[in-house]
């Protein structure tokens, strides 16, 4: 089974993009819970900064 997550939280409301401690964090825990991560892409606003990250996650076995 493969999922899409997005990503947006930031550090705080003056942040400037998505707080990339926290993501790596979530990954890892993804990962640890048994998903693999195949893809990761940065969103942009129109200005071209990254305003959130599109993941696309997999689970090995199709039981989840």
């Amino acid at each position: 089974m493969k999922k899409v997550v997005i990503f947006y939280k930031k550090k705080n409301f003056w942040s400037g993009g998505p707080d990339l401690e926290l993501l790596n964090i979530q990954i890892q825990e993804m990962e640890n819970d048994g998903w693999e991560l195949v893809s990761v892409t940065a969103n942009t606003h129109l200005l071209g900064g990254i305003s959130s990250f599109t993941l696309v996650i997999e689970s090995p076995d199709n039981s989840t």
